[in-house]
């Protein structure tokens, strides 16, 4: 296969890849009871603020087979026949009582905009994007890639025409790297966030009264310049971090830039996982589900792992 630009493989081999594959056969996530129960919260948060609707949707986007929608909903039944259950992926969520649309997203989905909760649980991440480097000579290039993985450098983001010929609007990328992730130093290397920012607007236009909120592994300019200096591309399969390859036959992920998403849609909050899900202490029960839910507490709060995950919140 001729090297294209690393969005346009990412998303070819991501159709692959989740057409046949489960999540949890690849990597875990922070999808938990104690997750579900912070974003239950914010689901009864949402319905005491807008009156208690005579509907109101909670709708999930890149649900996998539903499984964190299906924790929220158990934790909200005194909503009763006004909540609407609505999961969004490539494959139906079969699931009694929430409603399956098979679409990839971002794209126009029926009945929105909503009046409930949008929320995307490391959905963003799995946006594809753009990657750039920079060369020996200190020239900024759109990053080519294979189907086997191995990469070339391709135009420089300065040639318009060139950027064009791979499908890639030059303009967009040199503006969006000036912002928000400057190269500085020969093999410095950045993803181009700009279809996650448009992703994210895209989240909160779904909703028309209520909050939509997006969790995903992220990163904000400082630690950008201090710690992803070669970038955040990487991929997991059969449990294991490992080459990003765009066969098809792993995850392929980057983390998201969560300040630039923030900008993109005014009024756009940023926490962290670990103060987003309350500390569970030791010692208030014995049974093998308290004991299981302090370690789980403490898994979800660590600041260099799942605690360090950002939630992008956004209300109207």
């Amino acid at each position: 296969m001729t090297p294209v630009t690393w969005s346009r493989a990412w998303r070819d081999a991501a159709r692959g890849f989740w057409a046949r594959e489960e999540p949890g056969g690849h990597f875990t996530t922070s999808a938990s009871a104690l997750v579900a129960d912070r974003l239950a919260a914010i689901v009864h948060e949402v319905d005491t603020r807008l009156g208690h609707p005579r509907s109101l949707a909670i709708v999930d986007i890149g649900c996998g087979d539903g499984h964190l929608l299906s924790l929220v909903r158990e934790r909200c039944d005194g909503l009763g026949a006004r909540a609407r259950w609505i999961g969004v992926d490539l494959r139906p969520v079969r699931i009694d009582g929430v409603e399956s649309v098979v679409a990839e997203s971002p794209c126009d989905l029926a009945g929105a905009p909503w009046t409930g909760v949008v929320m995307a649980h490391e959905w963003l991440d799995e946006i594809p994007c753009d990657v750039v480097e920079r060369d020996a000579r200190g020239v900024d290039r759109v990053v080519l890639v294979g189907c086997d993985g191995v990469e070339m450098l391709g135009p420089s983001i300065d040639d318009d025409d060139a950027c064009r010929s791979v499908g890639v609007d030059a303009a967009r990328v040199r503006a969006w790297l000036r912002l928000w992730w400057p190269l500085r130093e020969p093999g410095d290397r950045a993803e181009i966030g700009e279809p996650r920012d448009r992703a994210w607007c895209w989240m909160s236009d779904l909703v028309g009264a209520g909050t939509a909120i997006a969790t995903d592994y992220g990163h904000v300019r400082a630690e950008r310049d201090a710690l992803h200096h070669h970038g955040t591309l990487s991929a997991y399969h059969a449990g294991r971090l490992t080459r990003p390859i765009p066969d098809g036959s792993m995850n392929l992920t980057a983390h998201v830039a969560v300040d630039s998403c923030a900008a993109a849609r005014r009024g756009t909050s940023i926490t962290l996982q670990r103060d987003e899900v309350p500390s569970s202490p030791f010692g208030q029960g014995d049974s093998a589900a308290d004991v299981e839910r302090y370690f789980a507490a403490l898994r979800l709060r660590d600041p260099a792992r799942l605690g360090g995950v950002a939630w992008l919140r956004w209300d109207v």
